[in-house]
């Protein structure tokens, strides 16, 4: 067996990073999503422990300045639980029933404009999506197949100590970006930026976005299904926006900030851990491609301005001692971050993780169809179900 890992570190979107705070802060995949998520079993197995982090209801936040769920409004509260209610009605949808888009669900709903702003950042935001671009039926498919659980976690030494575990011992050979693959009954041959490998098989994990950019050449080209399949997903971009402070401006339980704004989103990486305070904007899609064509510096000022109203707090600026940008987009290696499914392409999951001939097989967060795609825990699942298709035909 043979990893061939594109990058200098293995993880892909996942990158840990603990120059800027000296406790674990994540770049890329923050969040374990789900009290029964498979990603709890490597975590006890690794000797490694976990924080909860109810971001649906502790510190949950709307408005500016910024105020906990219960002290918003009477309509605006009740539009925020209609909407939460209306989007977990999806898993009772027939499966043969025409497919559309979350937008056009919700209009059918009757959610005025106000509501469906709210939705974009809550639900379609979350999907690293525009609210018009999710298949309601993919929705409501990994709503059926969810077996994870409600609620969310960060790993307390961070992604990358799981990695670490998970890699030691592998043959592992990084740098080895796969520019041509040439299968067959034979096997596959995979010339790389790092030299030539050979395979009776193989297990593809490249995103999404990656495969559908032709970066890896292969040859015979791949299926038309596969490239049908492709056609089904969008990739939009996904930054992070990260600010260490001198000390803490927020309330001790704020795990969650969102607001129409530019950043819409907004986390504590610290939360319930020692060390410098941290604010993280997460932004996806339309918000995110307009936040990565500005500056970093002028990207950064513009999310703390934001930060202050939320917070209601005009010195925030002052008691920021570094901040950073990371934007998922201008990775070749990404292209953006998960991939969605667009609507009437509900099929596009099953159709990129399906075998190739007993030589060619499929994992990663798109292809994780009978799990919960767009998680760390679903691309997990993903790479076992593929093991297990190779063990079938060995």
């Amino acid at each position: 067996m043979r990893v061939l890992e594109a990058r200098n570190r293995t993880g892909g979107r996942i990158q840990t990073d603990t120059s800027l705070t000296g406790y674990p802060l994540e770049l890329g995949a923050e969040f374990i999503h789900g009290e029964q998520a498979a990603t709890h079993g490597l975590v006890r197995q690794a000797g490694l422990s976990v924080i909860a982090v109810d971001r649906l209801r502790v510190g949950l936040r709307w408005g500016v300045p910024a105020l906990p769920l219960e002290a918003l409004t009477a309509e605006t509260r009740e539009k925020i639980v209609r909407l939460r209610a209306a989007y977990a009605r999806l898993e009772a949808r027939p499966e043969n029933a025409p497919d559309q888009s979350l937008a056009d669900y919700l209009m059918a709903q009757g959610f005025d404009a106000e509501a469906l702003g709210m939705a974009d950042v809550l639900l379609a935001q979350t999907c690293c999506a525009r609210l018009d671009s999710l298949s309601c039926a993919d929705l409501a498919r990994e709503m059926r197949a969810d077996h994870a659980g409600p609620l969310e976690y960060r790993i307390t030494e961070g992604y990358g100590a799981l990695l670490d575990w998970l890699a030691s011992g592998l043959p592992i050979s990084v740098g080895a970006a796969v520019q041509r693959l040439t299968w067959g009954a034979a096997g596959v041959v995979a010339e790389t930026s790092a030299g030539r490998f050979e395979a009776k098989r193989t297990v593809i994990t490249l995103p999404a976005a990656v495969l559908a950019a032709g970066t890896v050449e292969f040859d015979p080209p791949l299926l038309a299904s596969k490239r049908d399949a492709l056609r089904g997903f969008r990739t939009e971009p996904a930054t992070k926006l990260l600010y260490v402070f001198a000390e803490r401006r927020w309330d001790a339980d704020l795990t969650f900030m969102a607001h129409e704004g530019s950043a819409a989103r907004w986390w504590t990486p610290n939360y319930r851990r020692s060390g410098p305070p941290v604010l993280a904007a997460y932004i996806t899609a339309d918000r995110a491609r307009r936040v990565d064509a500005l500056d970093e510096a002028e990207a950064l000022a513009l999310g703390l301005r934001e930060a202050a109203e939320l917070l209601g707090d005009a010195t925030l600026s002052e008691h920021v001692k570094l901040a950073k940008r990371v934007s998922w987009a201008s990775d070749p290696q990404a292209r953006g971050g998960y991939a969605h499914v667009l609507p009437g392409m509900a099929g596009a999951r099953p159709a990129l993780a399906a075998p190739v001939e007993d030589v060619l097989f499929f994992a990663g967060e798109a292809t994780a169809w009978d799990s919960n795609p767009q998680t760390v825990h679903g691309a997990i699942e993903s790479g076992w179900r593929a093991a297990e298709e190779i063990r079938a035909v060995c």
